[in-house]
C-alpha cells in the first residue's frame, strides 16, 4: 500500500462572549442595574485588541438588561500559548469593564447574585460560537452537542448564591428561562432545505424559531456571531479560567463533528423525549442528576440510569484524542477532569467539580467569601480571573489525591494521538477484502489499536468468546501510554462494570495472588504470571491488602517498568471494601497481556 493522502481535522476559530451581571448596592428609581448597563453600552470603554487585531467588544441584551458580555470576536484557540494569550487579554478586558461599572456606582459580579431586586435580570450565559464550514458541519456539530446536552448543562450550570450560601440544583438561568428550549435533531441545514425544516418544526413541535434552541445553529446576532453555531446552554462562569476550559471542550466537540463529516458518518438520533427528560434533570439537579441515557452506539439499546457525572466523564474520555490534537496541557484540562475524577473515586465526596461546588466550598471555608465586595474585587483582578480556583480548592482538600489525579491526567494527555489520521490508498482493480480485519487496518491483516471504551464495548457483547476477548485486549495494548481501565469502567453502571471485569479476567488457572507490591519482574509471583501470559496469552496479578497499601502496588508497577518480552500490563481493578471487623481493605488487579508474536512463538 502506498500512502497518497493524510488527513486530520484541525480546530477552527471560536467566538467567546464572557458574561457577568451588574449589581447596584443602593438602587434608586432610574438608577438601577439596567440603567447602568444602558449607560455603559451607550459610551463603552475602549477595550484591548484581541489576538486577531480588532479590539474586544462590550455587548448587552434586551432579554437580560442587568447583564454584560465581553466579546472576543473570532479567535484561534489551536495551541496552549494562544489560549493563554486569549485568556490574559480577556481577563484584562473584564477587569477594565469592572472598573468602569464601579466608577458608575455598581459592581460587576458573577451571574446569580440573590440580592438583586430581580435576580433573573442578571442571569446570563457564556456564549461559545464555533466557526463551521458549510451546512453539513452545521448539522453534525449541532446534533452532536444536542446528544450531550444533559452532561454539558450539569457541568456548566450555575445556581443563585448569596450570603447564606449557594442554592442547590443545576442551572438557575435555564430553570427560569421562557425563551430557550432543547435542541431538535435537524437532518439538514442546506439553504434549499432550511425553510422546509422551519415549517416542519412549527407544525409538528410548535417551535417557531431555530434560534430559540440551546444550540443556535445560525449564530447569535446579539453576540455578533451570525453564520457560526452558538452554544447557549453554558451558564456564565465566575472566572475566565473556567470559561477557557469550556472553550477547549467546545473546540474538541467541533473537531469531532468535522471528523464525522470527513468519514461520512452522522450523529445518531436520540429520541427527543429522552433529550428533554435528561435536560430537565440536569437543569434541576446538576451533577447529582440521574440521567436515562440511551445505551449503544446507534441508540438501539434501552435507556438505563446513569449519573450525570459518569455521563460527563464518558464524554470527556471520548474527546481525549481531540484534546491531544489541540496540545491541551494538564493545567488546561484540570478544571474539567480532576474534580470529576476525584469525586468519582471517593466514597464520600467533598471535592470541587464545577463552580457551583466552588462557591459552596468558599462559603464553607469563610462565611464572608461570597460578599459582593469581595467577589467584585476578584472580578476586577486579571490574575484572579485566570487562576484555576477549582484545582486550588481540590489541592487544599486532599493534596495527595490531587497529585495522584494529576499524574493520571498527565498519562492520559501524553497517550496516543488517536483517532489516527486516515490513510487513503489508490483504488486497485480486483482488490480483495481478505486482508482487512473487521476492526483493522487495510492490507495488514492486524486489528487497529482500540481505545478503552472500544475495548469495553466489544467485551460487553453477550456472545463474545474467550479468544475474542484476548484479541481485543491485545488490540487495546497497541496503544501507547499507561493502560488503565479503572476510570473508563467507572463511567459504566455498577452492574455493567462488574460484568465487564468478569469477562476480562482469565480463568482461575491463569491468576496469580500477590502478597507484596512488585519490586522486580523476577519476583516469584511476577515471574509465574509472565510465564503464564507467555503460554496462554494473558495472566492476572491479584492483590488483597490493607486499603492504605494500594498506592504502593501502583508505585511498584511504575518502578519495575515494562514487563519482559514485549508484554503490557493493564490496570483492571483498584478499589476498597469493608472486611471483617470493619477493616478497610483494598483490591488491585492487573492483567498481563502477551503480544501476538510472544503467544504464537
Amino acid at each position: 500500500m502506498v500512502l497518497v493522502a493524510l488527513s486530520r481535522s484541525g480546530p477552527l476559530r471560536q467566538r467567546i462572549a464572557k458574561g457577568y451581571s451588574v449589581y447596584v448596592p443602593e438602587p434608586r428609581p432610574g438608577r438601577g442595574a439596567a440603567e447602568l448597563v444602558a449607560a455603559l453600552l451607550a459610551a463603552p470603554p475602549s477595550l484591548p485588541p484581541g489576538p486577531a487585531g480588532p479590539p474586544f467588544a462590550l455587548r448587552g441584551s434586551g432579554r437580560t438588561p442587568a447583564a454584560l458580555w465581553v466579546d472576543t470576536g473570532r479567535v484561534s484557540l489551536h495551541g496552549p500559548e494562544t489560549r493563554e494569550h486569549v485568556a490574559g487579554v480577556l481577563a484584562g478586558a473584564v477587569a477594565q469593564v469592572a472598573a468602569e461599572v464601579r466608577r458608575k456606582g455598581g459592581l460587576l459580579l458573577p451571574t446569580g447574585w440573590q440580592r438583586q431586586p430581580d435576580p433573573t435580570a442578571g442571569l446570563c450565559a457564556d456564549l461559545h460560537s464555533a466557526e463551521v464550514l458549510g451546512p453539513v458541519q452545521r448539522e453534525l456539530f449541532g446534533n452532536l452537542v444536542r446528544e450531550h446536552t444533559a452532561p454539558l448543562i450539569a457541568l456548566t450550570g450555575r445556581q443563585l448564591y448569596g450570603p447564606g450560601g449557594v442554592s442547590p440544583g443545576g442551572s438557575a438561568r435555564l430553570s427560569r428561562s421562557v425563551d430557550q428550549v432543547s435542541t431538535r435533531y435537524i437532518e439538514s441545514y442546506a439553504p434549499e432545505h432550511l425553510e422546509r425544516v422551519r415549517t416542519r418544526l412549527r407544525q409538528e413541535e410548535r417551535l417557531s424559531r431555530l434560534e430559540a434552541m440551546d444550540v443556535n445553529p445560525l449564530g447569535e446576532p446579539e453576540a455578533g456571531a451570525e453564520g457560526d453555531v452558538t452554544l447557549r446552554l453554558f451558564d456564565a462562569q465566575v472566572t475566565v479560567a473556567t470559561t477557557l476550559a469550556h472553550a477547549l471542550l467546545v473546540q474538541a466537540l467541533s473537531m469531532w463533528s468535522r471528523d464525522l463529516e470527513r468519514t461520512g458518518r452522522r450523529v445518531r438520533q436520540v429520541p427527543q423525549p429522552l433529550i428533554e427528560q435528561d435536560r430537565a434533570r440536569a437543569v434541576a439537579h446538576g451533577l447529582a442528576a440521574e440521567l436515562h441515557v440511551e445505551q449503544g452506539k446507534r441508540g438501539d439499546g434501552p435507556a438505563k440510569p446513569r449519573s450525570a457525572g459518569r455521563a460527563l466523564l464518558g464524554l470527556l474520555y471520548e474527546l481525549m484524542p481531540y484534546f491531544r490534537q489541540l496540545d491541551a496541557t494538564v493545567d488546561e484540562l484540570a478544571p474539567l477532569l480532576i474534580g470529576m475524577e476525584l469525586a468519582g473515586s471517593a466514597t464520600a465526596s467533598a471535592f470541587v467539580r464545577n463552580e457551583n461546588d466552588l462557591l459552596a466550598r468558599w462559603r464553607a471555608d469563610d462565611a464572608s467569601a461570597l460578599a459582593p465586595e469581595r467577589l467584585a474585587q476578584g472580578v476586577a483582578t486579571p490574575d484572579w480571573l485566570t487562576t484555576d480556583h477549582l484545582s486550588a480548592a481540590n489541592q487544599a482538600i486532599a493534596r495527595g489525591s490531587w497529585a495522584a489525579a494529576r499524574i493520571w491526567l498527565t498519562e492520559r494527555v501524553t497517550g496516543p494521538s488517536s483517532p489516527r489520521p486516515r490513510q487513503e490508498a489508490p483504488p486497485e482493480a480486483g482488490r480483495s477484502n481478505a486482508g482487512r480485519s473487521s476492526t483493522g487496518q487495510p492490507g495488514t491483516g492486524r486489528p487497529a489499536p482500540l481505545t478503552a471504551d472500544q475495548l469495553l464495548d466489544l467485551v460487553g457483547k453477550p456472545d463474545i468468546r474467550v479468544p475474542e476477548v484476548l484479541e481485543a485486549l491485545r488490540s487495546y495494548c497497541l496503544t501507547r501510554g499507561a493502560l488503565d481501565l479503572t476510570r473508563p469502567l467507572r463511567t459504566r453502571g455498577r452492574d455493567e462494570a462488574r460484568a465487564l471485569r468478569r469477562a476480562l479476567r482469565p480463568r482461575a488457572g491463569q491468576r496469580v495472588r500477590c502478597e507484596e507490591p512488585l519490586s522486580s519482574w523476577d519476583d516469584g509471583a511476577a515471574d509465574r504470571a509472565v510465564r503464564m501470559a507467555g503460554e496462554q496469552g494473558v495472566a492476572l496479578l491479584h492483590w488483597d491488602l490493607p486499603a492504605q497499601d494500594r498506592p504502593r502496588v501502583r508505585e511498584g508497577l511504575r518502578s519495575v517498568g515494562r514487563a519482559p518480552d514485549g508484554m503490557r500490563h493493564v490496570l483492571l481493578t483498584d478499589t476498597t471494601y469493608t472486611g471483617s471487623g470493619d477493616e478497610r481493605r483494598g483490591t488491585v488487579e492487573v492483567l498481563l497481556v502477551a503480544p501476538r508474536e510472544e503467544a504464537d512463538r
